[in-house]
């Protein structure tokens, strides 16, 4: 009978096809998804309107569910998700209005104080009262590709000659308000490109989405199903959880960070505060903070009368203090309030996530690492572990590979 069952197995093996071996199919899916993974990034002039209107979509389901099916006021799944748009774009258009304004000043502000010179003889000035003799000069050569807000040329040697004639100094700024203005009007095209194909996208996919949902459903097999589908909700929530909340974390950081240096008297604390909020969306990334706008504190009070200026230590205590303050209220109120125990990851698990991710893949990398991990940590704490134990203590269904028996 052994013999038997043996040729039957053999013989069902060389008529089987290759997609049919089970451990042949789960290597074509890993490999099918790190390919996925890679060719969106190559491709992320493309992709990332589409990954933006997906993660719009999936992040804006829960309600855009309940409103369209709701038992008293049943409105559909179209007229929710125009409304949801509506008030997202005015939104949008609301916060610009606000902000704009204040961050072109400030940001003109700080190109200004580049290009005429003044922040490299802030910095040269810092260079010569504080940095050690012999690393002065290496500073000094590398503060030297900054502007100096006095335009000379030079010969072939490199060599100093002449001032600028009147008529080169003319067509050099003509040449740098043409780069400027093309920049701008390309900068115009592709904001006003993603700010069509974005909510076209997300109305669709919204949409389908239940529809894509069932038909992801019916891939699954049918042979452990439940087991599938209660690993796939624990992601789904993990990964809901960390998306919705680290994006309105961020938000209400950057505004409160903005405030709080522009209160201590942090230079361009607007446009700081904004960028600092978009990094503290990746946890541990908005730490790159704390030196800038101790940096930018000091050059700003470097120029500033001696009787008017800071004491040394409120300069690096005051932005560090405001930055303490958000970090604070975001692990003992903002986090615990909003995103949860979402993840369900420890500070050295999601800190090593992110620098892998950004290794690999760079900011694109860092996005997709604290959700990848944590999807890992279920499928290993729900699925690995278990049937590792059960092999521990021999009461596993189906015996190891390696097994004899």
């Amino acid at each position: 009978m052994e013999s038997g069952s043996g040729k039957s197995k053999q013989s069902d093996i060389a008529t089987m096809h290759l997609w049919q071996i089970q451990w042949v199919r789960d290597l074509i899916l890993i490999l099918a998804i790190i390919c996925s993974v890679w060719l969106g990034y190559a491709m992320r002039d493309i992709t990332i309107p589409l990954l933006v209107a997906m993660l719009l979509a999936y992040l804006f389901e829960p309600l855009i569910s309940y409103l369209a099916n709701h038992p008293k006021f049943p409105l559909g799944r179209a007229p929710v998700i125009v409304g949801i748009l509506t008030l997202l774009m005015v939104g949008v258009v609301a916060i610009l209005a606000i902000t704009i304004p204040l961050v072109i000043s400030q940001t003109t502000s700080l190109v200004d104080d580049i290009q005429d010179g003044k922040l490299r003889e802030k910095l040269e000035q810092l260079t010569e009262q504080y940095a050690p003799v012999d690393v002065r000069d290496e500073i000094t050569q590398t503060l030297a590709y900054l502007p100096s807000g006095l335009e000379i040329e030079t010969d072939e040697t490199n060599v100093l000659t002449s001032p600028v004639s009147e008529k080169d100094g003319l067509l050099r700024i003509a040449q740098k308000t043409g780069d400027v203005a093309l920049g701008i009007l390309g900068s115009i095209v592709r904001f006003s490109i993603l700010a069509v194909l974005i909510p076209f996208y997300f109305f669709f996919f919204s949409l389908w989405f239940p529809d894509v949902v069932k038909f992801c459903k019916e891939l699954i097999p049918d042979d452990d199903k439940d087991h599938i589908e209660k690993l796939l909700t624990k992601m789904d929530i993990a990964v809901a959880g960390f998306v919705r909340g680290r994006i309105v974390i961020a938000f209400i950081m950057a505004a409160i960070l903005a405030v709080g240096w522009m209160i201590v008297g942090v230079p361009y604390a607007i446009v700081l505060g904004i960028a600092v909020g978009v990094f503290c969306a990746v946890p541990f990334l908005g730490l790159i903070g704390i030196p800038i706008s101790v940096g930018l504190l000091f050059l700003d009070q470097m120029g500033a009368p001696e009787a008017t200026r800071m004491v040394w230590w409120g300069i690096i205590v005051w932005p560090v203090l405001v930055f303490a303050i958000v970090q604070a209220l975001d692990g003992w109120v903002l986090t615990p309030l909003i995103a949860g125990k979402a993840t369900n990851l420890d500070p050295v698990t999601i800190f090593v996530a992110v620098l892998a991710g950004g290794s690999v893949l760079g900011a694109y990398g860092m996005l997709l690492a604290i959700p990848v991990a944590a999807c890992i940590k279920i499928l290993i704490q729900e699925s690995v572990l278990p049937n590792v134990r059960a092999w521990a203590r021999g009461e596993a269904d189906d015996p190891l590979p390696f097994d004899s028996d």
